[in-house]
């Protein structure tokens, strides 16, 4: 990582340069491009007369001028009379030496200076420091003694550090680049390189993706015979995904198990890890010798290449049955070099799956999740029809959204292991319920979806919605303890395509709800009029007499150091427990509250809980520790409220706020006031679910913040996308430069943990830390143990 530099006292139009020099980086690719783009657009910007950026040439040890601004540059990218130095040599020698910024108030004084294209009474050098090692030096000159200051030295220097992350990255390209070019001998090789990359972006379908493998194989060689085969990650059985061959047929992803006393062919070489080309004398050599065994038609000529590594291995293989062609040396390089491209596709492709199952399938019970849901009630929506002539055809689909009721309960009895379990066995005994045509989906939580088709009326429709709730009533058996469930269901059916997606589920939503509330264990359908408004006006009445009866209470969400894994803080979360609906976050009545200009009372509820918490537990919390309160409104209520109370600042400083990033777009006008007054209190200021959009560094120009809460979306599947990584890599590098802190949202694996911790963020929070806590547990936490779970 790139070294770090406090930017909290530097000039609002210093730091846009600084940010927009960020944003411009993920533009540019080449060293060259950018040094020049340094030197000339950006340090240029800063009243310099002059600089010069220099590279550490490594094999021979000196600085070398790569980038000049001012009388060293006459024109374009020329150099005027470019010199080298050795390190310890002049100002800028010194400065790689030490690995330290140095200003010189008056060369003059410097026994080391040394003129370049003319003297000059001050100096400021910085190194570009990656890992701790110098890869060059930024100088600047001034005709004037005494000119540079600390805030040129810090501007200069986080110029550096975004600097080296982007040099270090195109050096690693070029690397690559070259390694690539010195085997791409031939025209048809770039050609097929550039068809394999092309292949996962073209297709969704994993047997056309490789069908065109096999195409982009046979433009290097002859690949009349052709399989590909991927090893499982226990090594004891081999997966065909695609094969063809004239002799020898395979059924699609046909497996066989490795055995170490009958290796075949693609066995022997995936455990020799090596390429082989072998003629049908060798072949029968080594079938005596009793190293291999042949399945089928002895070839005449075999050639397999392996690729990957130890998470992810395979094998190209092409066969000749015929003497008139065999493969050869030259044939073997080709399957080499595009063996390891292949593989790189085929472990793009099966991650693009694997992101494709995640984006639309539920991890836990593998059934379609809301979006996919979303899409194919779109679908059944677009393909309704009215009654055509005496057909009796019928398009008529029916909407049923079904709750388990009282769920919390079994996984407060049994555990969240039993909880998992009863869900899993639920989605089993539903999804062989249904209909062929119809769609079952995990929604979130205990909530699932069923989309029924072919519906003639709506009696129709309630009649197998209810044959179906009998057979969600069955006792299930998880482990040996018989639970008996009990549902709610809420249907609405629909026979015309004027209606949308979003309005079906609001009253489907609209029918369960109903259903809770008349007790649960019941269907209701969809009633329209003013039902929907009445269940508002109810629930939202509910609420505020539940906050004025002190109904609400607090939850925590632990926040933890990602370097020691050691608690430095926790996330305030109100709880309601609904008398009928159980416990329910107010966030989902944040839109029936803003609808009613009541949003308001929400942030006024947390304030004084977590106040009243704060005033009586203030001593048990270390210093440094903070309890962040989400801000539903402009936040006033919590300011006020701590504004009236003796020992605030002792009481600030325990708090945070936190302010969603969609609401700098919607509510701009309320966010400035609010993080000023939070700031002038005490009280740290959070962004909320950061996405990785340009607006996100345009935020950081313009407020002053003091964390950054990275957004779940970008740290899940992140494990293996580079362009998240990349992402992640440039925002935090830059947020450590402008001196603010990041905290990665929703943190769910080790893996996840370590690649975060990795990349430099700071904190970091999620189930595999810890779930949410109540107060007595948070406390004991501080106590017992301070490190994660």
């Amino acid at each position: 990582m790139p070294a770090k530099v406090p930017l909290q006292d530097v000039d609002a139009k210093y730091l846009k340069i600084i940010s927009e020099f960020a944003i411009d980086m993920l533009s540019l690719s080449g060293v060259d491009e950018i040094l020049w783009h340094l030197a000339k657009n950006v340090v240029s910007q800063l009243g310099f007369d002059d600089v010069v950026v220099y590279l550490l040439d490594p094999e021979r040890n000196v600085l070398m001028q790569k980038a000049t601004f001012g009388a060293k540059n006459p024109c374009g990218h020329e150099i005027l009379s470019p010199i080298e130095l050795k390190l310890g040599e002049g100002v800028v020698g010194t400065v790689a030496k030490t690995k330290q910024p140095l200003i010189v108030a008056d060369t003059r004084l410097f026994p080391n200076y040394i003129v370049d294209d003319a003297p000059r009474l001050s100096e400021l050098a910085v190194p570009i420091l990656m890992d701790g090692e110098v890869i060059g030096v930024i100088d600047t000159e001034h005709p004037k003694k005494n000119f540079y200051t600390s805030q040129h030295e810090r501007i200069l220097f986080a110029l550096a550090s975004i600097t080296a992350l982007k040099i270090h990255k195109a050096n690693n390209l070029v690397t690559l680049q070259k390694r690539v070019a010195a085997l791409e001998f031939a025209s048809k090789i770039q050609d097929t390189l550039f068809a394999i990359a092309e292949i996962i972006f073209e297709t969704d379908s994993i047997k056309a993706f490789y069908h065109k493998l096999h195409v982009c194989t046979a433009r290097l060689i002859r690949a009349d015979n052709f399989y590909v085969a991927l090893l499982s990650e226990d090594g004891r059985r081999l997966r065909f995904p695609y094969h063809v061959d004239q002799y020898d047929e395979l059924y699609d992803d046909a497996e066989i198990s490795v055995s170490p006393s009958q290796l075949g062919l693609a066995s022997y070489v995936l455990l020799k890890n090596r390429p082989l080309l072998a003629d049908e004398t060798q072949l029968e050599e080594m079938v005596s010798q009793g190293d291999i065994v042949i399945n089928g038609v002895m070839p005449k000529t075999w050639l397999g290449v392996p690729f990957g590594d130890e998470a992810f291995r395979g094998i190209l293989v092409v066969q000749s049955y015929h003497g008139s062609h065999r493969y050869g040396e030259t044939d073997k390089q080709l399957m080499v070099f595009a063996a390891k491209h292949i593989g790189n596709a085929i472990s793009r492709m099966n991650f693009k799956a694997h992101l494709t199952e995640i984006a639309l399938y539920d991890f836990l019970t593998k059934l379609p999740n809301r979006t996919l849901f979303i899409d194919r009630l779109n679908q059944a929506i677009g393909k309704l029809t009215l009654r055509v002539g005496d057909s009796g055809a019928c398009s008529g689909l029916g909407l049923v959204l079904l709750d388990i009721d009282h769920f919390k309960a079994v996984n407060d009895a049994y555990g969240h292991h039993m909880g998992d379990e009863l869900l899993r066995e639920f989605a089993q005994r539903m999804d062989k319920a249904k209909g062929k045509d119809d769609t079952l989906s995990r929604l979130g939580g205990d909530q699932f979806g069923l989309l029924l088709l072919g519906i003639d009326s709506e009696e129709e429709c309630r009649q197998r919605v209810e044959g179906l709730h009998q057979q969600m009533l069955e006792v299930l058996n998880l482990g040996g303890i018989s639970i008996t469930l009990s549902v709610s269901l809420g249907l609405v059916c629909c026979f015309s395509g004027t209606v949308s997606a979003a309005d079906l589920m609001r009253r489907g939503d609209q029918a369960l709800f109903r259903a809770k509330l008349m007790g649960r264990h019941r269907l209701c359908v969809f009633a329209s009029g003013e039902q929907a408004e009445l269940q508002e006006e109810q629930i939202c009445q509910e609420f505020r007499q539940a906050a004025s009866q002190g109904g609400l209470y607090l939850s925590f969400q632990p926040q933890y150091r990602l370097k020691d894994g050691g608690i430095m803080g926790a996330e305030v979360l109100l709880r309601w427990e609904h008398p009928k609906l159980g416990v329910i976050s107010p966030r989902r009545l944040l839109a029936p509250l803003r609808r009613q200009g009541e949003l308001e009372l929400i942030d006024a509820v947390v304030a004084k809980l977590v106040l009243a918490h704060l005033k009586q537990y203030r001593g048990a919390y270390p210093e440094g520790f903070r309890l962040s309160v989400n801000i539903a409104g402009d936040g006033s209520a919590l300011f006020e409220e701590l504004e009236t109370l003796a020992g605030q600042g002792e009481l600030a400083s325990l708090l945070g706020i936190e302010i969603p990033e969609s609401s700098l777009a919607t509510a701009y006008d309320q966010v400035g006031p609010c993080i000023a007054r939070a700031r002038a209190l005490g009280v740290l200021v959070s962004l909320d679910d950061v996405g990785a959009s340009h607006s996100t560094f345009s935020y950081l120009q313009q407020y002053r913040l003091d964390r950054l809460k990275i957004a779940q979306g970008l740290v899940s599947p992140m494990e293996m996308a580079y362009d998240n990584q990349f992402i992640l890599e440039t925002l935090i590098s830059l947020a450590s430069s402008l001196d603010i802190e990041t905290l990665a949202l929703g943190i769910e694996t080790r893996a996840q943990y370590r690649v975060m911790q990795a990349l430099g963020c700071d904190y970091g929070q999620g189930e595999f830390m810890n779930p949410c806590v109540d107060e007595d547990n948070l406390l004991l936490m501080l106590t017992e143990s301070h490190l994660y779970r």
